[in-house]
């Protein structure tokens, strides 16, 4: 554990991503990328989370590789374009319910040795920024951001140091691995 800012502490997780297959995924990174430089917002790679939590880099790597055997690539739904001011869900694709989705997070949950309070929302953030209300709205009533189903077909292992307030943390992810789903 890291002591942050305040009070606040800052800590280690790894975190489980499931990313787009090719072209989508250049699609998305490109997006990702005008969005960063435009608004002077960090740039990251395109992703879903599926799970979070303690662990470490030992265990993270088996879990990786567990589920990259089990699992073959799926689909996800995007079902709108929305925004918070969650400095991570400044702006995003949510998806609708996905049992491949829920399956995999299971799979991780059972699989990592200490708990974790991390709930499943399937969603792909676009920009980390803080940004008015008024800002939000605009991107999202404007951007166009490909609706229906986007494959994914890879799942990589990201040690993270939470909270995720600004881009310092981000700065600091980590690839433990990055592995194909079964069949791929």
């Amino acid at each position: 554990m890291i002591e942050g800012k305040g009070s606040e502490i800052a800590y280690t997780e790894f975190t489980l991503w499931a990313t787009p297959r090719e072209p989508l995924r250049s699609k998305l990174r490109a997006l990702i990328t005008h969005l960063a430089t435009s608004l002077d917002a960090i740039e990251f790679e395109p992703h879903v989370t599926i799970f979070c939590g303690p662990s470490s880099e030992a265990e993270a790597r088996a879990v990786a590789g567990s589920i990259a055997a089990q699992f073959p690539p799926f689909e996800l739904v995007a079902d709108r374009l929305d925004c918070t001011p969650q400095y991570t869900k400044t702006l995003f694709v949510q998806f609708r319910e996905s049992a491949a989705a829920r399956q995999i997070f299971r799979a991780a949950a059972r699989a990592y040795a200490r708990p974790s309070n991390y709930v499943l929302n399937p969603h792909l953030s676009l920009v980390y920024k803080k940004l008015t209300e008024t800002k939000q709205g605009e991107l999202r009533d404007t951007l166009d951001v490909p609706m229906g189903a986007y494959p994914f077909d890879r799942i990589r292992m990201i040690e993270t140091e939470l909270p995720i307030e600004d881009p310092g943390p981000i700065r600091r992810w980590r690839t433990v691995c990055d592995v194909p789903l079964a069949g791929t």
